[in-house]
């Protein structure tokens, strides 16, 4: 614990403390480069080749380089870079002279992370191979990928192989998933962005087809097809209505009615019928006035039928009872002028 504690704690000294950082941030540097540039040809723990004058080694950092990649490649695979991005971490934290919390936690993260991540590998089907020679799990993890099949089968070693770099992942980084939710929409921010534009885009692009195909519309008239209606036959018994009368106005058919009224039965009174009439003494008329028929009854007589005003374009016509009215007044009248009052 107290050198995990040393390792991890920069010192007080704080030129010290950037000299620990730059050392260990270049030593990463080197190892990257061993890593990266790693040959096949040149000399290592399990080939052999001659290095001459004209054949030098091809690896950037030489025979040291050769043998550290040899090794580091056919133990972890492709996990040995993971070994160039925790010398980097830990150098960037002493450069800034802030300790590292929790030190036993993340040592322990790193540790499974080392380990799982080639054994994930070694589940994967197919065999592949770095620079078609290395394959890409490494010593550690074939066997730790096969004692996970061996106990779990491939299933289940394929849950636990995930879980564990879950758990490792969450001790060796300051990863959560409620820091996540935070953290991508801004360092994504473009994405989303992107995905904005591209909605407006098709709304606008929908917005432009409706409005071709409504102007698509109003240029093309609809064909309306004409069809012969024929004419209707009159049924029989009917008689055929004149001309005249369907283009009569109101007024012209009132008269017409009134007419025919006068046509159909005799004049019992009224301006015309008094003029027309011939004239009568006037003492036969005041007898009749003052001694009328017994055997006569007043409501046996024919009377006019009242009919309502008839309206005739925005002009109402009076109904043809005042005319029967203004008739039984004159004649209920006296007509000699002796009855009339003298002053």
């Amino acid at each position: 614990m107290d050198y995990l504690a040393i390792i991890f704690s920069p010192t007080g000294n704080r030129r010290l403390n950037e000299l620990v950082g730059f050392l260990l941030c270049v030593s990463a540097l080197l190892l990257f480069l061993a890593l990266a540039s790693y040959s096949p040809l040149d000399p290592s723990w399990n080939s052999a080749s001659v290095l001459t004058g004209a054949h030098a080694a091809r690896n950037w950092i030489g025979v040291v380089g050769a043998y550290a990649a040899d090794a580091l490649l056919q133990f972890f695979g492709v996990g040995a870079f993971l070994l160039v991005i925790f010398p980097t971490l830990l150098g960037l934290r002493w450069f800034r002279s802030s300790p590292v919390q929790s030190p036993v936690a993340k040592s322990l993260g790193g540790i499974w992370l080392m380990m799982f991540i080639p054994a994930l590998l070694a589940l994967l089907p197919g065999q592949m191979r770095w620079l078609h020679v290395i394959p890409i799990e490494g010593l550690l993890g074939r066997v730790v990928g096969d004692f996970l099949i061996h106990y779990l089968n491939l299933v289940g070693a394929y849950i636990v192989c995930a879980t564990i770099l879950a758990v490792a992942l969450y001790l060796s980084t300051a990863f959560s998933f409620s820091a996540v939710r935070l953290w991508a929409p801004t360092r994504f921010a473009f994405v989303t962005a992107l995905w904005n534009r591209y909605k407006d885009w098709r709304e606008e692009r929908a917005k432009k087809r409706q409005q071709k195909e409504l102007e698509q519309r109003r240029i093309s008239k609809p064909v309306v097809k004409t069809q012969l209606i024929p004419s209707r036959q009159p049924q029989p018994g009917m008689q055929p209505i004149a001309e005249s009368e369907l283009r009569a106005t109101g007024i012209e058919r009132v008269l017409a009615e009134e007419e025919a009224s006068k046509v159909a039965k005799p004049a019992t009174g009224g301006i015309l019928a008094e003029s027309l009439a011939p004239e009568v003494p006037a003492e036969s008329a005041d007898s009749e006035a003052h001694h009328p028929a017994v055997n006569a009854r007043a409501d046996a007589g024919r009377k006019a039928k009242t009919t309502m005003p008839r309206i005739a374009g925005g002009y109402k016509l009076p109904s043809s009872s005042l005319l029967n009215v203004l008739t039984s007044n004159r004649r209920s009248m006296p007509t000699n002028s002796n009855c009339w009052p003298r002053y």
